[in-house]
């Protein structure tokens, strides 16, 4: 089973929340630094391609 840590954040002046699994993450909306809130450590799902599961 793989796991990955993902960073949980938050960007105070645009008001907007965001995860992603980079240890230094930006706001997606104003491209500036964020507050990092939790690290946790998360099981990786395998999705098949949509023409596989059809």
């Amino acid at each position: 089973m793989s796991y990955q840590i993902t960073s949980y954040w938050t960007c105070t002046p645009c008001q907007v929340e965001g995860r992603d699994p980079e240890h230094e993450p930006n706001c997606w909306n104003c491209g500036g630094p964020v507050t990092v809130t939790a690290r946790p450590v998360v099981t990786e799902i395998h999705v098949a391609p949509y023409a596989d599961a059809a």
